[in-house]
């Protein structure tokens, strides 16, 4: 991903108008196509699955509100795809089999959490892009409050069209797992999550060194 966005970057710089800092270009470029290519894998598997529709809901969710309040962040571009997989197809998995008849639950359940949880941790910062401007911080925390004032009132309006109950509770689930990601022990699964990864691709390394040896 970041050898096409280099390339993308250079290609744009080189023809462009006016002057612009290719490194800038390749730094979006690098965050757009790998979300693009996360979002494409998790729902082609979504598909196999015969979950799309509830993974997309809680993917989108949970995007929409990571976008203004941060989040815990893996290492490694492919650690964060897995994770990003496993879970979200676990979650829309999960969207099927929850009680609806505890919906109004799990609303007030996610409206207190959130709020709560933006008072106190938003935003969480990019370990490489500190927010320090403290207006500027105010603003993410108010932009977080609003996106989950809109989902929970997409989840309302879905919970009384016939058929979309499930969607909304996907809505719900994306907004939790994206809180679970803000609060202290998110940021511990994230990093243990990240050291399981690191030791499988060190063991990974290890044996084709060795094999290459041997050969």
């Amino acid at each position: 991903m970041n050898l096409i966005a280099k390339r993308l970057a250079h290609l744009l710089a080189e023809n462009a108008p006016d002057t612009f800092y290719e490194d800038e270009i390749r730094y979006g470029l690098e965050i757009y196509l790998g979300a693009l290519f996360q979002l494409l894998l998790i729902i082609l598997v979504a598909m196999l699955l015969g979950i799309a529709g509830e993974v997309a809901v809680v993917a989108m969710a949970a995007a929409l509100y990571r976008r203004y309040s941060g989040g815990a962040h893996c290492q490694a571009f492919y650690r964060c795809t897995l994770t990003s997989l496993v879970a979200f197809n676990l979650f829309g998995l999960a969207s099927n089999y929850l009680p609806l008849s505890y919906w109004s639950y799990y609303i007030i359940l996610t409206g207190v959490c959130s709020a709560m949880i933006i008072r106190c941790y938003v935003p969480v910062d990019n370990p490489g892009l500190r927010i320090t401007d403290e207006a500027i911080r105010a603003k993410r925390r108010q932009q977080s409050y609003g996106v989950i004032l809109l989902v929970i009132m997409a989840s309302i309006l879905l919970q009384y069209i016939q058929g979309a109950e499930i969607f909304s509770v996907a809505l719900l689930i994306g907004l939790m797992w994206q809180n679970f990601t803000l609060i202290p022990a998110g940021h511990k699964c994230t990093c243990f999550l990240d050291h399981i990864f690191g030791k499988m691709e060190k063991m990974t390394r290890e044996r084709g060194y060795h094999n290459d040896k041997e050969i």
